[in-house]
């Protein structure tokens, strides 16, 4: 009970639930803690010293992505791997940072929707794969972004 004068501070008149509290940190500590650590390799370094390329390996020392570097130290190209081979999300990189194409692999062939960037930033073709080769509509266009030309490669498997 709160006395004559006294200043009530929360925001309910519900009672904290410390049971609830509890759980919900545990829960955020668990999640936390549950997040996969993955070891770092260099494979190969330019004769600087700086690394050309590196791999990241989960607990089961199965590679799971790599990183290409320019030997300037900026990303060059980076995205997942499985059994060795490209596989998922792959981003490549001009020299200063910028996106110069975007695209998925399967299996270590292109595959799904992809996009090449000149690099002035302007689209340079978009299109789809299918096993690593060009399928269905592809756009391609000049430095300016204006489209030049679309081709159709047949349909995607």
């Amino acid at each position: 009970m709160k006395r004559t004068g006294e200043k009530d501070y929360c925001l309910t008149d519900k009672p904290i639930d410390m049971k609830k509290i509890l759980i919900l940190l545990t829960a955020c500590l668990l999640l936390a803690s549950c997040s996969e650590k993955l070891t770092e390799k260099v494979m190969a370094k330019f004769p600087n010293g700086q690394p050309r390329v590196v791999r990241y390996f989960d607990k089961q020392d199965r590679c799971v992505k790599e990183t290409e570097f320019y030997d300037s130290g900026q990303v060059k190209m980076e995205g997942g791997m499985l059994n060795d081979k490209m596989e998922g999300e792959w981003t490549s990189y001009f020299p200063d940072g910028r996106v110069q194409s975007h695209g998925f692999f399967k299996d270590g062939e292109r595959t799904g929707y992809g996009e090449a960037y000149y690099y002035n930033g302007n689209m340079y073709q978009e299109g789809s794969y299918s096993n690593g080769k060009h399928c269905g509509k592809w756009k391609f266009y000049d430095e300016q972004g204006y489209l030049l030309k679309e081709v159709d490669f047949g349909e995607c498997e």
